[in-house]
């Protein structure tokens, strides 16, 4: 369907980048499948702040932070995650964290100086899930190191066992965890639908582009409202098991 809604990406691309999109065939949307999982990623008081704030501000406290944008974004993600509790879909969380020694980090502390700063220790309240979004007993809860939620986790048999086809992905950052996560979902062929006002990043520029990147490629780029439309729309237990 020929839309004319105006995306997040567009004032980042250049004219020949919209010319070679309207040719090339990018973009096509994948749509949804039957059996959904949502699945919120690093939402949590290092990368959001403990309330809303402007990112240099915050920045003071959390070098992780990425802004008020964050506390935006969880706004979207509330009415999407009592849609899944009410559908009773799985849920998925990421619990991002170190190990006080900070050895669990590998390659990042070369990489970046937040590599190596107290406020990424697993078990403490900045590597918490933010309290609107705060996880159940009754969800899944996969620890990571790496980007991806698939990398070193059980996440896949999860998903194998849930019965899962599609994986609505909010969280952060839209140019790490969420990307890696999105692309390798893509390539174990599960849909992939992304809410794009349930999404966030640090730099304006990276989430805008990494978005764009996605919705060519990997995943549907969506409003939420249509996300929510669709969660509501499906019958309650629509996965293939339920947590006992």
């Amino acid at each position: 369907m020929t839309t004319t809604t105006r995306r997040i990406w567009d004032d980042f691309l250049t004219e020949r980048d919209q010319q070679v999109l309207k040719v090339a065939g990018y973009g096509k949307r994948g749509g949804f499948g039957k059996r959904p999982a949502l699945f919120i990623i690093d939402v949590q008081y290092n990368f959001c702040g403990d309330t809303p704030q402007d990112i240099l501000e915050g920045l003071k406290q959390y070098r992780t932070h990425c802004g008020k944008e964050a506390w935006d974004a969880v706004a979207h993600m509330v009415p999407l995650l009592e849609l899944a509790r009410d559908r009773k879909l799985p849920i998925f969380y990421t619990e991002s964290g170190r190990r006080p020694d900070l050895i669990d980090s590998g390659v990042q502390v070369g990489k970046n100086h937040r590599g190596t700063e107290k406020t990424v220790i697993a078990n403490t309240h900045p590597t918490q899930t933010v309290e609107p979004l705060a996880p159940r007993p009754e969800d899944f809860r996969i620890s990571k190191q790496k980007p991806s939620c698939f990398f070193g986790t059980t996440f896949m048999s999860q998903l194998n066992f849930l019965d899962v086809d599609t994986l609505i992905l909010v969280g952060c950052t839209s140019s790490g965890c969420l990307r890696a996560t999105a692309v390798d979902a893509y390539s174990f062929n599960f849909k992939v639908v992304i809410p794009e006002e349930a999404a966030f990043d640090r730099f304006q520029a990276s989430h805008a582009i990494n978005l764009f990147d996605l919705n060519c490629k990997y995943a549907d780029v969506i409003p939420s409202a249509e996300v929510a439309q669709y969660l509501r729309e499906l019958p309650a237990g629509a996965s293939g098991a339920t947590a006992v």
